[in-house]
């Protein structure tokens, strides 16, 4: 009777690891464009009182074992929440550049107020790293807040190619 039961114990708790790597979801463009849609629905449903949500890590708003993942500014520029880079929150954005002068957290405010949302490429260090790498990211208006996610080594073609109706910042 014990190895019956240590056998459906085995096997329920490979089938709970199964289905837990089927459902892991990938960091994708299309993930950051989903995630930040949710997320701006989110925040003018509930206001600040979804920033809590949006930063749990353990949440829908962290995916593909954390490399996905939302921030949070407002259209007065500053960072209400970063769960990578929590130092920044509270921060004065519109001045940030990257290596290539893109004023980043300005150009998504652009795009984002203009369009309602879109994309913005520009150069941020991976988590972990001091050295910048092109990035894209989603970022949706919502209300007074601006929330995005993006994706590290994709371009600003390859979003075109792949999102040919979305908006896309322009310098």
């Amino acid at each position: 009777m014990k190895k019956i039961l240590l056998t459906v114990a085995v096997f329920a708790m490979l089938a709970f690891v199964i289905s837990t790597i089927a459902m892991a979801e990938d960091l994708t463009a299309q993930s950051c464009k989903d995630k930040a849609i949710a997320a701006g629905k989110l925040l003018e449903a509930e206001g600040e009182a979804a920033i809590a949500k949006l930063k749990d890590a353990a949440g829908e708003f962290s995916w593909a074992g954390g490399e996905g993942y939302i921030w949070v500014h407002n259209l007065d520029g500053m960072m209400v929440m970063h769960p990578k880079k929590p130092a920044m929150d509270g921060t004065a954005l519109l001045e940030i550049r990257d290596v290539n002068g893109v004023y980043l957290f300005a150009a998504m405010n652009e795009i984002a107020g203009e369009k309602g949302a879109g994309w913005v490429a520009y150069a941020w260090p991976k988590p972990g790293a001091e050295t910048p790498s092109p990035k894209v990211s989603y970022v949706v208006k919502a209300g007074n807040y601006v929330a995005g996610a993006g994706i590290y080594d994709v371009t600003k073609d390859d979003i075109k190619k792949q999102f040919p109706e979305d908006p896309i910042y322009e310098e």
